[in-house]
């Protein structure tokens, strides 16, 4: 099942929450905001994975991101949705990080 890292202050963190739930991707949610668990849990990650880097140096947090079952970590939560969503705040699945 697939894990999702986000915090429920996130506007593109609750834009894949709603785009999940209409479309009916299953996915644990993790609230890095609402748990010091589970936001230890994500520092780790983010501090551990080179993925995070770029929203590091922006001085972003790196959220709303996606594990797979297999441990592979992306920003690009819209390729789970059969329909593409066009509201989504964010370049590149990193919300805030300018393209290039």
């Amino acid at each position: 099942m697939l894990k999702v890292y986000g915090s429920k202050m996130c506007p593109d963190c609750i834009e894949l929450e709603k785009a999940f739930e209409s479309e009916k991707v299953e996915y644990e949610y993790h609230d890095i905001t609402g748990d010091l668990r589970e936001l230890k849990a994500f520092l780790a990650l983010r501090d551990s994975n080179p993925k995070f880097d770029k929203a590091k140096a922006k001085g972003l947090i790196g959220i709303p991101i996606v594990q797979t079952e297999d441990g592979t970590l992306t920003f690009k939560w819209q390729d789970f949705l059969k329909k593409p969503v066009q509201t989504s705040g964010c370049s590149d699945g990193v919300c805030g990080v300018p393209q290039k």
